[in-house]
């Protein structure tokens, strides 16, 4: 899928940070900036979150921890992929495991709109979160279609590929 090119950010650079930094002291994470690549990872964080938001929309009455993609818990794909959860806080503190700077006007749009956080931010819209809207649109929108035309078995083969098919060579 093409070159993604990370630079490894100091700890003194996300000294700052509120609640993304704890994986990176409690859990040994590593932060990084994406010098090459971004729009490929958003895609795929979006294509990502809009099929967990199909799973959940079609399971609504079911727990998270009791919907299965390929057999793998719904909770576990949104960890792996999207959102971890402080364990201590009571579900309050979430870090997200792609996003932008606080001071970019896509931070708040991208949590809010587009990954559903539930908080209520300043969302400002922009030529890029507007594209960043239709891409979600279109991607909830062919998942639609997909399973209406072929089966909830192909988007469980997309997802297989998306999650373990795909490579990127890193740099």
């Amino acid at each position: 899928t093409g070159m993604i090119s990370l630079k490894k950010l100091d700890r003194e650079y996300t000294s700052n940070w509120n609640d993304e930094k704890w994986p990176l002291d409690s859990w040994g994470y590593d932060a990084y900036h994406i010098v090459d690549g971004q729009q490929r990872l958003t895609t795929f964080i979006i294509l990502i979150n809009e099929i967990v938001n199909y799973y959940k929309r079609i399971f609504k009455d079911k727990d998270i921890d009791k919907i299965f993609v390929n057999s793998i818990p719904l909770s576990k794909i949104v960890e792996d992929y999207l959102v971890i959860t402080k364990p201590d806080s009571e579900g309050i503190i979430k870090t997200y495991k792609f996003g932008y700077e606080v001071d970019n006007p896509s931070y708040e749009f991208f949590k809010t709109k587009i990954l559903e956080s539930g908080d209520v931010g300043n969302d400002i819209e922009t030529f890029y979160t507007l594209n960043l809207e239709r891409s979600k649109n279109f991607f909830a929108n062919q998942i639609d279609k997909l399973v209406e035309e072929k089966g909830i078995e192909d988007l469980e083969d997309l997802f297989k590929k998306l999650t373990q098919k795909m490579m990127f060579n890193m740099y």
